[in-house]
């Protein structure tokens, strides 16, 4: 059975999914519809065969009259499952094409969710309440042997009150740096402006695949809740993620490799280079 998923959340909400689409891919072909940029880690990772945008399908239209460009390129699929804000209409638009297996559910679990999010996405499809995955990235190019031993610090997220403070974080990349631990900065166009140390401190990647494949080589990551902490845990890098309003129960990575930190409402620079150490 070939299966079309759709999925337009972020990437961590993306990666929380993907347990679930790794359940899926037992059964058949998987391929996905949404941003490619973000869809294309399952592709690389061997979970899915493609990643399609949605204007190339012609997506929007499942909103007004399917059009023939979405008919056609719904023709090689038996089953279709959404994860998208809106799912009232599409359910619909994509019987009306043709699919009889539609399964359409909203991206995020409900707000009294109590269970972590990627049990949400498996029990929609049916599946068990844990399937262990992990995110395998084939090389793009050679990793310079450096970052083997390189601390990952991303300060940012998708939004300003999951930021753990920038000065705690300079606390914490100082301690290290005395300690003689390399650091490199990820900062993405949102954190460009901050004043983070400049220069070749700074890591520089060319898409989420290729970050994907460095963070599969450094020796550790700390970050906030942010799709970029659930990468750096998706490909086994051992990770820090440090927690403030956001509940690390639902939202939190999983791994042994992974040490949550939460304070109240912050934790002190302590208690994350604690937990950094007994990581080291």
């Amino acid at each position: 059975m070939r299966t079309l998923i759709v999925h337009t959340g972020g990437i961590g909400d993306f990666l929380l999914t993907c347990p679930a689409i790794a359940w899926l891919a037992q059964e058949g072909p998987i391929e996905l519809l949404g941003y490619p940029e973000r869809l294309g880690l399952a592709v690389e990772g061997g979970l899915a065969e493609r990643a399609h945008s949605l204007d190339q399908a012609g997506f929007s239209s499942v909103f007004s009259s399917p059009s023939e460009r979405l008919r056609r390129f719904l023709t090689p699929f038996q089953r279709a499952i959404v994860w998208m804000r809106d799912t009232g209409e599409i359910n619909a638009a994509l019987q009306a094409c043709g699919l009889e297996d539609i399964r359409c559910f909203p991206g995020v679990p409900p707000e009294d969710w109590e269970q972590h999010a990627s049990a949400y996405y498996l029990r929609c499809i049916g599946g068990p309440e844990v399937f262990d995955w992990k995110l395998e990235i084939r090389p793009i190019r050679p990793i310079r042997p450096i970052l083997q031993s390189t601390i990952v610090i991303h300060p940012g997220s998708g939004g300003k009150q999951k930021n753990w403070p920038l000065e705690h974080f300079k606390i914490v990349a100082e301690s290290l740096l005395q300690r003689k631990h390399p650091v490199q900065w990820c900062v993405g166009p949102a954190e460009e402006n901050w004043e983070v140390p400049p220069g070749p401190e700074r890591l520089h990647a060319s898409s989420l695949v290729e970050l994907a494949h460095i963070l599969q080589r450094t020796a550790l990551y700390i970050g906030n809740d942010s799709g970029i902490t659930h990468l750096a845990a998706a490909v086994g890098c051992r990770t820090v993620a440090i927690f403030g309003p956001t509940n690390p129960k639902v939202w939190g990575p999983r791994g042994t490799h992974v040490r949550i930190v939460q304070g109240n409402p912050w934790p002190a620079p302590r208690m994350v280079l604690d937990s950094i150490h007994s990581l080291l």
